[in-house]
């Protein structure tokens, strides 16, 4: 499964948006997106960059998990702009599990406009289509209500809370787990693209 993935990996379109690899050119957007403070605030236990350098690496760091296979993302392009506004992909692929976690972000200015449900249908279709992967998990913090309905709204099914987690801001906190599986996907594929 894994091997399909990332062999298979390539780029995505929709009407409005290319899904395509980062490159050092889209150091600017990037930082533009993980500056926000809004942004980052449940990006695991990261601050909101003060410095170009920490977008710089921060391609170099899902550049490097595509070429040594632990991660594939990509960037979310606004085709009639051509700027990037935000990333998506996938990590934590167990190969016997058959499973993955899906994560994103996105530019503030571009909340609320239905880009990043257009950008997870693309990414969770190639899964399916593309690999043998059965389950695609998500983990939310409970406050992220935002999040949590963009993945119900694409089929996600909320399993459960997982109790003091995860160390983040200094304290463990709870986190929701969300799954979609193959079947679930199969069902409401035409609706989530309606």
């Amino acid at each position: 499964m894994k091997e399909e993935l990332f062999r298979k990996y390539k780029e995505i379109e929709s009407d409005r948006l290319l899904l395509r690899h980062m490159t050092s050119q889209d150091v600017n957007d990037l930082f533009e997106i993980y500056s926000n403070k809004e942004v980052m605030l449940y990006f695991a236990d990261r601050a909101a960059f003060t410095d170009i350098s920490e977008a710089e690496k921060m391609i170099s760091g899902y550049n490097e998990g595509l070429q040594n296979k632990w991660e594939m993302r990509w960037g979310i392009v606004l085709k009639e702009s051509g700027k990037l506004i935000g990333t998506c992909g996938f990590h934590a692929i167990s190969d016997y599990d058959k499973r993955i976690e899906i994560g994103y972000d996105l530019n503030r200015d571009y909340w609320g406009k239905k880009i990043m449900k257009e950008a997870l249908s693309l990414i969770i279709d190639f899964a399916y289509k593309e690999s043998d992967v059965n389950r695609i998990e998500a983990y939310v913090e409970p406050p992220n209500v935002s999040s949590r309905t963009l993945l119900e709204r694409l089929g996600f099914v909320l399993e459960g809370t997982l109790r003091k987690h995860e160390m983040c801001r200094g304290e463990l906190i709870d986190i929701q787990i969300l799954s979609l599986l193959r079947e679930d996907w199969n069902s409401i594929y035409v609706m989530v693209n309606t």
